[in-house]
């Protein structure tokens, strides 16, 4: 297993989409129910689409203004982290920049998950026992991710369908051991799955084996459609998105095949994400994992198209 830098991922709350963005947390729709979306921030072409919507739609720039406006009034906050041999004076806007940058460790030798000594009234306390990310809240969270990628601060990435779903997974000796998780996202690259961090460090982390279970032939049903039919298709599997038990729905990987990183769930608990490249679950069931890359690819273009028609200019054709 190898370690994945998540800290940049979030899960921004399901909004109506529109035709022309009002706001920077609306999204674009697959399903009719809010089970398979697409945010701006998910994809580099799509950032740069957005920015430069800023220049035209008052709306939009508005709330970017809002937003950026939210975040420099954190910089008057500070905040006192106790650490071996001194008192980290930093404040709240640097705290939350430091941390999503994955610049904590650097910068005080400080691990966000683990509990310090956190005191905001001053460098001499009182302090509290608790771990840097229980200090955030996850809408100022979200909202740093999107101006930073706005100005250029972060990283954008590749397409990828952010989702509601949950699949069965198999482990353990002869695979005897059941659990459902969550299935967080399809990228162009592989999936991305979800589960807590009890459940993880278990039995499954111990298993040499997965098992999971993805029915990829309602994606590739969904291949051609407009918008329109898409969401009605989807709406069809509102409780059992991907959902699947059948033998010829399973795929085998080895557990070194996955990435794993923990990450802060803002619920004051850890979560486990699990990465598997689309290639090491080709081996075992090529025909489903095609047909799921398919669909990626083809909801990539169906963006494209609507982002297109926002600004032609902005986005590429091919």
């Amino acid at each position: 297993m190898s370690i994945l830098n998540l800290s940049l991922d979030f899960s921004p709350a399901f909004l109506r989409d529109s035709n022309l963005h009002k706001s920077l947390g609306e999204e674009f729709c697959l399903s009719g129910n809010g089970n398979m979306v697409f945010h701006w921030a998910d994809f580099h072409e799509t950032c740069d689409a957005v920015k430069a919507q800023l220049e035209n739609q008052p709306d939009l720039l508005k709330d970017y203004q809002a937003r950026e406006a939210g975040l420099n009034r954190l910089s008057l906050i500070p905040v006192w982290i106790k650490t071996p041999g001194k008192v980290l004076e930093i404040s709240m806007y640097d705290l939350y920049e430091k941390y999503i940058m994955g610049q904590l460790l650097y910068a005080g030798g400080i691990d966000p998950f683990k509990p310090v000594e956190v005191s905001f009234i001053s460098g001499t306390g009182p302090f509290k026992g608790m771990s840097v990310v229980e200090c955030f809240n996850k809408a100022t969270y979200k909202d740093f991710v999107l101006v930073h990628l706005l100005k250029g601060k972060l990283p954008r990435r590749n397409f990828r369908i952010r989702l509601k779903s949950k699949i069965l997974v198999e482990f353990g000796p002869g695979f005897n051991g059941a659990q459902v998780l969550s299935l967080e996202q399809l990228t162009m690259d592989g999936l991305l799955l979800s589960l807590e961090s009890e459940l993880f460090s278990g039995r499954i982390s111990e298993s040499e084996k997965l098992r999971f279970y993805i029915d990829a032939r309602m994606l590739k049903e969904c291949v051609g459609k407009d918008q329109k039919a898409l969401e009605t298709h989807l709406s069809n599997y509102a409780f059992n998105l991907l959902y699947s038990a059948k033998k010829e729905d399973a795929c085998e990987c080895l557990m070194t095949d996955f990435s794993i990183q923990s990450s802060f769930d803002f619920l004051k608990s850890n979560q486990i994400f699990m990465f598997i490249p689309y290639g090491k679950l080709a081996v075992r069931n090529p025909e489903c994992v095609a047909s799921i890359q398919s669909f990626v690819t083809f909801t990539r273009d169906l963006v494209r198209e609507h982002y297109q028609r926002l600004d032609p200019r902005k986005l590429k054709t091919a």
